[in-house]
């Protein structure tokens, strides 16, 4: 992503390598394998199809879809994650994925995909909706006529009725346990989800960033997403089927380009 205005991008410090190995790191195989099946299923990719992974991180989906037959590529505004995810391709070898440092705003791959997803909370940066609308539009601009993209961000109700002010995560590291505090506070008034990250690092040393995500009803992901031209906009709880409800804390969003 890039700075519009005078909004700070906040997000080019946020995403570093400690947010990496606590977070976009994926330990659960399980999890990586029943995404990448409702990818595959809800985008309804035929083997060897082109997928596109906006906003790809360190490659946690492209890496593993690439190495079940698809062609993927990939954007993200962090290029040590590009490389990351890059490097993870190239060890395992012959896979098709290629990650590109760049602003997902306006990112669109060299040829139009099959599909397309945007995973884990990588949408409403920006205060400005029709700023934050730009990046479904490049999503939809990158499909072939009737390619489907997919949108994983977060089920708005459900977040609020079980609103956690203060989550704490912990990983061993060969130096030692990286503590990361993430302090959340609402502000309704504006629509948005403040946090404030801390990370106790091993050696005593603190790092701190914030973030700021817009809060979006289902209702309004849907007509932002048919704002940009998508139809047959469908709404899903979860990857392993689950129905989205007022308890759901994931709101995935699928919708179509027109033929």
């Amino acid at each position: 992503m890039s700075e519009t205005g005078t909004e700070t991008n906040w997000w080019s410090g946020l995403y570093d390598d400690l947010l990496a190995e606590l977070l976009l790191v994926r330990d659960d195989a399980a999890e990586v394998d029943d995404t990448v099946r409702f990818l595959v299923e809800r985008l309804e990719l035929a083997p060897g199809a082109r997928v596109f992974d906006q906003c790809c991180g360190i490659g946690s989906l492209a890496v593993p879809l690439a190495q079940r037959g698809f062609d993927v590529v990939g954007v993200d505004q962090a290029a040590r994650y590009v490389e990351r995810g890059n490097r993870e391709a190239q060890t395992l070898g012959g896979l098709s994925c290629k990650l590109f440092a760049g602003d997902a705003f306006a990112f669109l791959p060299e040829r139009p995909v099959q599909g397309a997803f945007n995973w884990w909370t990588s949408f409403g940066y920006t205060s400005d909706d029709a700023r934050n609308a730009e990046m479904l539009a490049r999503a939809k601009d990158a499909l072939v006529p009737g390619g489907l993209f997919a949108l994983d961000t977060l089920g708005l109700p459900g977040v609020l009725r079980g609103f956690q002010p203060q989550v704490v995560t912990r990983r061993r590291t060969p130096e030692g346990e990286i503590v990361l505090v993430r302090e959340s506070s609402l502000d309704l008034a504006a629509g948005f989800m403040n946090k404030v990250w801390t990370y106790f690092l091993p050696n005593g040393r603190r790092v701190t960033h914030e973030s700021r995500l817009r809060l979006y009803l289902p209702h309004t992901l849907v007509a932002l997403m048919r704002g940009v031209g998508f139809e047959d906009v469908t709404l899903h709880g979860g990857i392993r089927g689950e129905p989205l409800d007022a308890d759901t804390k994931r709101c995935i969003v699928v919708g179509r380009r027109p033929r």
